[in-house]
């Protein structure tokens, strides 16, 4: 039986050349011989309007009408009756724009039209006007409760306080909730991917949905 082959040295110069190519390629990569390629244009500021942290109504503490509260004028001695609109000045310019709710009792109280009417007759106080709301819209509360309606500010920590949501009021008009066209906040106008140009703030967004 013959003894096994050995295997024959690699020459001095074949080690010597991966040795040197490795350190040829360090030297590249770290002077950046090749380069990142071309670079970012640097983005311009976002228009204070796309983060305003303001919400789209203000939020009244008190139910008043024209600056005066509502007990000026009911005493909530007696449920009230009729349409108020149809009752002097005072409501007749509000216009109710709220799906089959067109008349004031759907939501508000008649004993205490400064509170609002749940279905079974109790009262429902400002401070917790989002009670009134799932009434009616039951997914949308859930969603509100779970943060994917409306508006959060604060943190997600709740360590450092947790997060604040805004009641629905806050946003919509509860006598005509539905919002007005927007547009959508433009998009950054290179695209980090492709480094393609795309339309510049303000371009090409005319009419976008929000």
């Amino acid at each position: 039986m013959s003894p096994p082959r050995s295997r024959p040295p690699v020459p001095h110069w074949a080690a010597a050349a991966c040795v040197g190519g490795l350190l040829l390629l360090s030297v590249a990569l770290w002077k950046d011989v090749i380069g990142w390629g071309p670079g970012r244009d640097e983005l311009g500021p976002l228009d204070p309007k796309s983060y305003e942290a303001a919400t789209v109504r203000k939020v009244r503490k008190d139910m008043t009408f024209g600056g005066a509260p509502c007990s000026s004028c009911h005493e909530g001695t007696e449920p009230l009756q009729g349409d108020p609109k149809e009752r002097g000045v005072f409501h007749e310019a509000i216009e109710l724009k709220h799906g089959r709710n067109q008349h004031c009792f759907n939501c508000h109280h008649r004993l205490k039209p400064e509170n609002f009417a749940n279905f079974d007759g109790t009262q429902i106080t400002l401070a917790s006007v989002e009670q009134l709301c799932a009434r009616c819209h039951g997914t949308t509360y859930r969603d509100w409760k779970s943060g994917a309606h409306g508006r959060r500010s604060g943190h997600w920590d709740v360590a450092k306080g947790g997060p604040n949501a805004t009641v629905c009021i806050a946003c919509h008009d509860p006598h005509w909730p539905l919002f007005k066209g927007f547009e959508a906040a433009p998009a950054p106008h290179v695209n980090p991917r492709t480094r393609k140009r795309g339309p510049r703030a303000g371009e090409g967004m005319e009419g976008a949905p929000h």
